[in-house]
């Protein structure tokens, strides 16, 4: 009998040792799964049709809803547009990357096991597009091309050597914000940032530029990216006559102007001065009331690219009017408003278009090595074409924007009621031109008429407090002469018997 219980433990355990064993082996490949790339095979497509991939924002901590819902509809407005003339067609394919470091990684991931995929555009937030071109180049290499990821580090050919992008790096802005900054003669500035990619480089690259500014780290609030409490002070700390500098996404940005909304804050700084990300949204897609409040707000935005001046600009734009109802969130048209990176986004689109072109025209196979070399200029040629925002060419050293081909161009910008109205026009780091600018309120600009360094509200306020200071003069008066009275009848001044 012990022998027989002997030889049944030693079943036992050998089959939970196999069990063990099997246990192991399904965790080592969930935790460790096999790259995609050696299962992705290198291939020409031959039925005409190609992937390209969009990295979506997904609405979230830093991007409104209405802004996901434009990048979307711009996307697929702009590959409907350049497949209408073609002999082959782009298939599109989304994923959203939301703009978080993690969630980019895995679903730029899931992007390339993609069969057919040819390279992506996208995506917008800096944090994302650093996730996302590391896979691009592990698992490619494939091109990734962005229209609104800014942040100086993405150029780093040995670390993201597949990423390209059509707007210009931080580097630029930053000179562009100075050069605002110097115009406007803006000499007490406090820069409002966040712990963020976009934030903390674009934050960085203006104080360097600038030559020393105030920088302040904003903390998040319970259900609200900013701390109130923390906001309060800041604010509090300030000069009638400084100016606040939000380095922040559009999200920070507009719960930023709340707070300081609700504590009486919009009058007072003197001006807030939004970087692109501040103005990467329409007014009339927020709160009316607020926007009342801040009209007269100014910021940076990327140049729109005036779009009746390009026919291909026009026809994106004409599509996008016809089928409304198919591609929500038609942004703000004409050259005198901000269009949200939008027309860097169908650069980007075309860009890809304009590589396959090439490809076809050089009897070559469009695969994504190939459209990677046609990218990185060590194709046949360099690529180079006439965009909605100029001479689209992309440094090889770099991967950004040339600014040779094209020097870089952000327009000022105020807030109206539906839009934001262009003002000034700042091209490779000099003002072109500056329109009249009023605060919110009713005082000029500085350097543009009086400069008033109170705070100074809107007429009613300035309204009340003349009737305010003429009741105090008259209540003064009404008590000296009470006084008068009262001390001569107490005396019984001969005077005050007279009388």
């Amino acid at each position: 009998m012990p022998s027989l219980r002997l030889s049944g433990l030693v079943r036992c355990f050998s089959h939970l040792n196999k069990l063990l064993l099997s246990f192991q082996l399904i965790v080592v490949l969930l935790l460790c799964p096999t790259q995609p790339t050696s299962m992705y095979v290198e291939s020409a497509v031959t039925n005409g049709t190609y992937m390209l991939g969009f990295l979506s924002p997904n609405p979230g901590t830093n991007i409104p809803e209405s802004l996901s819902i434009e990048w979307r509809s711009a996307f697929r407005v702009a590959v409907d547009v350049l497949n209408a003339n073609r002999s082959y067609k782009f298939e599109p394919y989304m994923e959203d990357s939301d703009c978080t470091f993690v969630a980019a990684q895995s679903d730029a991931s899931r992007m390339m096991r993609q069969e057919g995929l040819i390279g992506a555009v996208g995506p917008a937030c800096s944090g994302a597009a650093i996730a996302a071109a590391m896979i691009f180049d592990q698992e490619g290499p494939a091109a990734l091309v962005s229209f609104a990821a800014t942040a100086e580090p993405l150029s780093n050919r040995t670390y993201y050597p597949t990423f390209f992008r059509t707007v210009y790096t931080d580097r630029h802005q930053a000179k562009a914000v100075v050069a605002s900054m110097e115009r406007l003669a803006i000499t007490n500035a406090t820069i409002l940032y966040t712990n963020d990619y976009y934030s903390t480089n674009l934050a960085s690259e203006i104080n360097l530029t600038a030559g020393g500014v105030r920088m302040v780290l904003l903390e998040p609030g319970y259900n609200v990216t900013v701390n109130k409490e923390q906001l309060k002070t800041i604010l509090n700390s300030l000069k009638p006559s400084d100016f606040v500098i939000l380095v922040v996404q559009p999200t920070v940005a507009q719960d930023i102007w709340k707070l300081a909304y609700q504590l009486d804050k919009i009058r007072y700084p003197w001006w807030y001065f939004g970087t692109d990300g501040a103005t990467a949204f329409d007014p009339i897609n927020i709160d009316q009331g607020l926007v009342s409040a801040l009209e007269g707000e100014i910021g940076l935005a990327p140049y729109g690219g005036d779009f009746s001046a390009n026919s291909q600009c026009s026809s994106f734009y004409m599509h996008w009017q016809e089928m409304a109802d198919k591609y929500p969130g038609l942004p703000s048209l004409g050259a005198n408003k901000s269009r949200s990176y939008v027309p860097y986004l169908f650069d980007a689109v075309l860009a890809f278009y304009k590589v396959v072109d090439e490809l076809h025209e050089a009897g070559l196979e469009v695969t994504r090595l190939n459209v990677f070399k046609s990218f990185n200029a060590s194709g046949k040629h360099q690529l180079r074409f006439n965009g909605c925002t100029g001479v689209v060419e992309f440094d090889p050293e770099t991967g950004a924007r040339s600014i040779t081909a094209q020097p870089p161009v952000y327009d000022l910008v105020s807030m109206t009621l539906h839009s934001w109205e262009l003002k000034g026009r700042i091209t490779n780091e000099s003002f072109v031109n500056l329109l009249p600018l009023e605060r919110p309120g009713s005082y000029p600009a500085p350097g543009q008429g009086v400069y008033d360094p109170e705070p100074s509200g809107h007429k009613k306020a300035s309204g009340g407090l003349i009737a305010g200071i003429v009741f105090l003069v008259v209540a003064i008066l009404v008590l000296i002469t009470a006084c008068f009275v009262y001390y001569a009848k107490k005396c019984n001044s001969p005077m005050f018997n007279r009388l």
